[in-house]
């Protein structure tokens, strides 16, 4: 069925999904017992209401935009030629409105945490100082997703996406419709894990898939400017700008994949070992720097927080190299000696927040550094001019105490509590 014959249906039954969940919010607010889980109730629902809204927006860019992409065979043969994989079913390429790209990938992000995942992480991330308190994470990642793109791949759906500016007969639009089929295939052969493996996996997982479409699409390239006489991809501009003006948080996940994930799948498909890497991928983003491909994280145990846990994760390898970025090179080297790490935020009610974080290291001297490093961190983030010893609770504006504690000689401990 056409999209523009089929978008009336979806939409309806959108609509009246919507009005169902609505109904639904309006009898749990007056049946439930405590006011709590009333109010969770409630998030929840209108979490599925705002995705619901965003998937009718995006049915709405299909019908408009052109619909389905026809794929030439001769791309689809590269594509499993490169990859040694024949795909299992046709790929699904659909065509949507450029200015309505970011809107669908920001509902992905969303959608791939579950309800309360990232604004939880949203805040955790905030309260260990990855975050400004202005970020909004959803919608700056999928900026640097969106802005200037070719293509897109949803590995919610395991389908990709052109605007509606795209050329089939321009040689860099078939090269980004080459990876979002490399894409493709890879999530028919190696789809991900049912459930949330934890940010670290999949993390690591991303940077793999993304890394090993992305050498396929350079071969893709480099092949036609062989027999072309092709030159190079002009460089995107805006999302450079873009990507200089970001956190260093959003823009090292932004990046990432492209950084560490291209040359390791380089190198494995080089060396015939891609297809055992696909199968068995690397569980933390450690395995992605130099010197750390067969580093096993151990995560220490956390103490006991007051109130109920919101979240557990992991920051990373990745995570406290970001961290500490904005003190300059020789301090992210001390991310290398990164062994586990492990963080929970609580709330102690609606508005008390408090965020523990351990990390352990492979030397007490790094340890020592990296607790340095932190007291000075949250110096700056409190606005005051002294830097606090280890063991000494320093105060933000926001009246929230900050403090650097040694539980370990190979661990560092921080903490973001309301007094």
């Amino acid at each position: 069925m056409r999209p523009e014959k089929l978008l009336p249906w979806l939409l309806g039954g959108a609509l009246a999904a919507a009005g169902w969940l609505q109904g639904l919010q309006w009898r749990s607010a007056s049946l439930a017992a405590g006011a709590e889980d009333r109010e969770g109730k409630i998030i929840a629902l209108e979490n599925e209401l705002e995705l619901l809204r965003r998937e009718n927006e995006s049915l709405r860019s299909l019908a408009q935009g052109g619909g389905e992409v026809k794929v030439e065979p001769a791309l689809i043969d590269f594509v499993e030629s490169s990859l040694g994989l024949d795909f299992r079913s046709t790929p699904q390429v659909h065509r949507i409105a450029g200015e309505e790209l970011r809107d669908r990938i920001v509902a992905s992000i969303e959608a791939r945490y579950g309800p309360h995942g990232l604004d939880s992480r949203q805040q955790a991330w905030v309260l260990m100082g990855l975050l400004n308190a202005d970020d909004r994470f959803a919608a700056q990642l999928a900026a640097t997703k969106a802005v200037g793109a070719r293509s897109w791949f949803d590995d919610q759906t395991g389908e990709a996406w052109v605007t509606d500016r795209f050329d089939p007969g321009s040689i860099p639009d078939q090269a980004a419709l080459i990876r979002a089929l490399a894409r493709i295939l890879l999530h028919q052969h190696y789809p991900p894990p049912p459930g949330w493996p934890g940010d670290e996996a999949a993390a690591a997982r991303e940077a793999l898939h993304h890394g090993a479409a992305m050498t396929v699409e350079n071969r893709y390239l480099a092949r036609q400017a062989l027999g072309n006489g092709f030159t190079a991809l002009q460089e995107n501009t805006d999302a450079k700008e873009l990507l200089a003006n970001l956190s260093p948080f959003v823009r090292g996940l932004a990046t990432f994949p492209s950084l560490r994930g291209l040359p390791l799948a380089g190198r494995l498909m080089d060396q015939g070992k891609l297809a055992e890497s696909l199968h068995l991928p690397p569980a933390i983003t450690a395995g992605f720097f130099p010197g750390h491909e067969t580093l096993a994280a151990a995560p220490p145990e956390l103490p006991e927080s007051p109130g109920s846990t919101l979240l557990e994760e992991s920051a990373g390898m990745l995570g406290i190299r970001l961290w500490l970025e904005p003190l300059g090179d020789e301090f992210t080297a001390l991310a290398d000696g990164w062994r586990g790490d492990k963080y929970r935020l609580s709330a102690t009610s609606d508005t008390d927040q408090h965020l523990i974080w351990d990390v352990r290291f492979d030397s007490a001297e790094n340890a020592d550094a990296f607790a340095a490093a932190a007291c000075d961190l949250l110096s700056a983030v409190s606005g005051g001019d002294e830097v606090p010893a280890v063991g000494a609770a320093i105060e933000t504006p926001e009246g929230r105490k900050l403090t650097v504690l040694r539980p370990a000689p190979d661990r560092v401990r921080l903490l973001n509590q309301v007094p």
